[in-house]
C-alpha cells in the first residue's frame, strides 16, 4: 500500500532516523524488518533512503544485500554506488568493486571525487593497468576539480603498477600536497628500491614541515639499513621516538639489525628491553634479530 504525498513527507524522516539508528546500534534484524516496511510503503527508491540502506547492509558486511539495493535503485546520483564500491574495496573485493564501477557507468551515472579513490585503489591492488588508465582518462575528461584524495590515489595506483615516473610527475604537478601525498610518493620509491630518491624526498618533506607517518619512518630507516647506513638508521629511529611514535616489531628489527652491524650492544639491549615490555619479543622475526645481534 503506497502512501499519499502528505503522509509520505510525514513518514519519511522518522523512517530515515530509525534506519540510521539500526545502523549505528548494529541492529540487524530490526533493520531488515524496517527495510521490508520501507518497501511496503513504496519508499525503497527514495534518494534519502537508498544510501542509508546501502550503508546499513555494508555495516554488517552484507555486501550482496547492499549490491541488490544499489542495482535496483533508479536514482542517478553516484552516492549509493560510491558507498558500495568503497565497501567492496574495504573488504578487499577488488574485482567486485571494478565490476560495480562498470555497471555504474553503464547506467549513465557520473562518478565524482568520492568515487574515484576507491576505484583507483581497486585498480592498483588488482594491478589492472588498462582499467587504471581508463579511469585516469575519465577523471581527466571530467569537469571535476581533482581533490587531494584523487591525486593521492592516482599516485598510489601508479606506484603499485611500478610506474614511478608517472607517479612523480603527478606529485610534482599537485598544487597542494598533504602528508599522504608525501608518504605515498616515498612509498612508491621504496617499493622499487629507489632509495636515493626516497631519501631525498624524505629530506624535502622535513624541510616543508610535513610530519612523516609511522610507515614512512620505518620505510626510510629500513632503507638506510639496506644501504648500510647503519648510524643514520638508528638516528631516524631515535627521531621517530622523539616525535611520539613507539617502536613496533618492524622498527625493532631494523634497530637490532643496525646495532648488530656496528656492534652497538648497549643500544641493542635497550631495544631488547623495549621488545620485552611491549611483548614484541613474541614475534619470531624480532627473536631472530636478537639472536643475530648477540651472536
Amino acid at each position: 500500500l503506497h502512501v499519499s504525498s502528505t503522509a509520505y513527507d510525514v513518514i519519511l524522516h522518522p523512517v530515515s532516523s530509525l534506519l540510521v539508528s539500526c545502523t549505528n546500534l548494529k541492529l540487524l534484524l530490526p533493520g531488515k524488518q524496517l527495510h521490508v516496511q520501507i518497501i511496503s510503503l513504496g519508499l525503497e527508491q527514495h534518494p534519502l533512503l537508498v544510501p542509508k540502506l546501502v550503508t546499513f547492509y555494508t555495516k554488517f558486511n552484507l555486501l550482496d544485500d547492499a549490491r541488490v539495493v544499489t542495482e535496483n535503485c533508479k536514482i542517478l546520483h553516484p552516492l549509493p554506488w560510491t558507498l558500495l564500491i568503497s565497501s567492496f574495496v574495504k573488504n578487499e573485493h577488488f574485482k567486485e568493486a571494478l565490476s560495480a564501477y562498470t555497471k555504474m557507468l553503464n547506467r549513465g551515472i557520473i562518478p565524482d571525487n568520492f568515487t574515484y579513490p576507491s576505484v583507483l585503489k581497486a585498480c592498483g591492488e588488482e594491478l589492472d593497468v588498462d582499467f587504471g588508465r581508463m579511469v585516469h582518462s575519465s577523471i581527466t575528461a571530467s569537469c571535476h576539480d581533482w581533490n587531494l584524495y584523487v591525486h593521492n590515489a592516482l599516485i598510489s595506483m601508479y606506484g603499485k603498477f611500478g610506474k614511478v615516473d608517472v607517479a612523480r610527475d603527478l606529485f610534482n604537478k599537485m598544487l597542494e600536497r598533504d602528508d599522504v601525498s608525501w608518504n605515498t610518493m616515498i612509498g612508491c620509491y621504496a617499493s622499487k628500491g629507489m632509495w636515493q630518491e626516497a631519501f631525498e624526498l624524505f629530506d624535502c618533506m622535513h624541510a616543508e614541515g610535513i610530519e612523516p607517518n609511522f610507515i614512512t619512518w620505518n620505510t626510510i630507516a629500513g632503507g638506510c639499513l639496506r644501504t648500510r647506513n647503519f648510524k643514520r638508521s638508528l638516528e631516524l629511529l631515535s627521531q621517530m621516538k622523539s616525535n611520539g611514535f613507539h617502536l613496533d616489531p618492524v622498527s625493532m628489527i631494523i634497530g637490532l639489525g643496525a646495532c648488530s652491524h656496528i656492534g652497538a650492544l648497549k643500544l641493542g639491549k635497550e631495544i631488547h628491553g623495549s621488545a620485552i615490555r611491549s611483548c614484541c619479543n613474541e614475534f619470531e622475526n624480532v627473536r631472530k634479530a636478537m639472536i643475530t645481534m648477540y651472536s
